[in-house]
């Protein structure tokens, strides 16, 4: 039986064209996804504090193509400690203009909440390691969409404020009109690495009213995992304090209130620690 070759010529024609435009396709996409390069510029912590912090990611956008490009959406998925923290996708209300020649530098943010943490991961302790993976979508002048794939991880603390507690109020003398007092509070800094405290302003409260305030002096720093203890002598005069304050030295206890601010100077920048402690304190007179 005899095969007309003039039916198949033009099906070999047909396949051929299809492979050699699957061929160019793929390689104009390729060249596509080229025309505008990522690369991570740095890594830095925002907004650290004992409910989270902020990670971003700094990238440099290089734009080959000889006409801008316009960054619309990313889509990324975040996994700290190889578990799923966070999948979405983010739409530019206005496209970003990408120009050529050239870097553009945009953050790529991921806020952390060590709640939100725990909760999906599980148990965090000292630090977590962050890998983001996802793909930006580019539109060129001709309004098609280029995609772009970037990877990238940064490992970050989590960090807990130090904790404050008020030993009792030793009381060298008391007589009438006074006291000669040492009030005594604790700092406790249950992180792994040692916290440089630049300062502490404090206010302390007798009885609802103010008997001292300032910098706390000497050497602040609180050692990793470890605690440090302050002793601030002062005078009390009862006539400026006023009759409550006076009476509550007759007791062995009054409501006492230690409010205040802790500077720490870290690699991720100033951290501003508030505390606010109020307590029955204790009296611890001499004999």
């Amino acid at each position: 039986m005899r095969m007309r070759t003039d039916s198949i010529r033009p099906t070999l024609a047909v396949a051929c064209l299809a492979v050699l435009l699957g061929a160019l396709q793929g390689a104009a996409a390729a060249g596509a996804r080229d025309e505008v390069a990522l690369s991570l510029k740095e890594k830095v912590i925002k907004d650290l504090s004992s409910s989270g912090l902020t990670l971003a990611f700094h990238v440099a956008l290089t734009n080959t193509a000889a006409a801008p490009r316009e960054l619309v959406r990313t889509r990324y998925r975040v996994r700290i400690n190889q578990k799923e923290y966070l999948n979405m996708t983010v739409t530019l209300e206005a496209p970003l203009s990408v120009p050529p020649d050239g870097e553009t530098l945009i953050a790529l943010p991921v806020k952390i909440s060590y709640d939100l943490l725990r909760a999906a991961v599980g148990p965090v302790e000292g630090q977590a390691l962050c890998d983001i993976v996802g793909d930006m979508f580019f539109r060129n002048e001709r309004k098609k969409e280029q995609r772009a794939p970037f990877a990238f991880s940064a490992e970050f603390p989590i960090f807990q404020d130090p904790e404050v507690e008020i030993l009792p109020l030793k009381v060298n003398d008391l007589t009438v009109g006074g006291a000669d007092v040492v009030f005594r509070p604790r700092f406790k800094n249950a992180n792994g690495y040692e916290l440089i405290v630049d300062n502490i302003d404090f206010e302390l409260f007798f009885s609802g009213r103010e008997v001292l305030a300032g910098p706390i002096p000497g050497d602040k720093s609180l050692p990793r995992t470890g605690e440090k203890t302050f002793a601030l002598p002062f005078l009390l005069d009862f006539f400026e304090a006023g009759e409550n304050v006076r009476e509550g030295f007759q007791k062995d206890e009054f409501p006492c209130r230690f409010a205040g601010r802790i500077e720490i100077m870290s690699v991720w920048g100033r951290l501003i620690i508030r505390f606010d402690k109020t307590q029955a304190l204790r009296l611890e007179k001499s004999t």
